[in-house]
C-alpha cells in the first residue's frame, strides 16, 4: 500500500513528501506501509519524511495539531500519505487551516478506504483494503482452528488505489 500511494504522488508531479505513519515505540504491521513507501521515494530520489505519532494521539485518533504542526515545519510537503483515512481526512483539514488547497498545493493519499473517505470534500484518493474478504479469511481461520485444522501462518491480499479527488492527474 504505502509502494501504491508513493508511486501515485510522484506521478501525480508531487516533489517533497510526507507520511503520517504508527506509533512511535510499537511496531505494528501497518508499518510496513511506510517501508513501501520510503522504498519508492529512495528510488525516485524524491525527498520524504515520515513522522510517527504518540500513544495518545492515536488512541484517541486526534492528529490535528501533529499534522498541523509538521506542515508548518516543513512548508515545502507538496504530497502526504496517510496511514489511515482518519489521518488523512484531519490533512485535509490542517491543509484548509494553513491557505493550503487539495490537491492544488498539496495532495494526499489515505489508506483503507472506510466510510469517511467517500464523505471528505474533496473525496480522498485511498488505498483499498479488501475488509470484506479480511473478515470472511478471519473466521475461516477460527472455524478452522476450532475444528483442530491448520491455519496458514500469512495471508497477504492485494490492496488497490481508489483515485480521488485529493490527488490530481499529470
Amino acid at each position: 500500500g504505502g509502494k501504491l500511494a508513493a508511486e501515485h504522488l510522484i506521478e501525480c508531479g508531487c516533489k517533497n513528501l510526507l507520511h503520517f505513519g504508527g506509533v512511535a515505540g510499537k511496531d505494528m504491521p501497518a508499518d510496513r506501509r511506510a517501508d513501501g513507501f520510503s522504498d519508492v521515494c529512495k528510488k525516485a530520489g524524491i525527498p520524504y519524511r515520515i513522522l510517527v505519532s504518540d500513544r495518545l494521539q492515536y488512541g484517541s485518533m486526534h492528529y490535528e495539531d501533529f499534522i498541523r504542526r509538521a506542515l508548518q515545519e516543513f512548508p515545502d510537503v507538496d504530497g502526504i500519505f496517510a496511514s489511515s483515512d482518519v489521518i488523512a481526512a484531519q490533512s485535509i483539514q490542517a491543509c484548509s487551516a494553513l491557505g493550503k488547497r487539495v490537491p492544488e498545493d498539496v495532495q494526499i493519499v489515505g489508506f483503507d478506504d472506510v466510510n469517511i473517505a467517500t464523505l471528505v470534500n474533496p473525496m480522498l484518493t485511498t488505498i483499498r483494503q479488501p475488509i470484506k474478504e479480511m473478515a470472511q479469511l478471519a473466521v475461516d481461520a477460527i472455524l478452522k482452528k476450532r475444528g483442530g485444522g491448520v491455519m496458514p501462518a500469512k495471508v497477504v491480499l492485494p490492496v488497490s488505489l481508489m483515485k480521488r479527488g485529493t490527488t490530481k492527474e499529470k
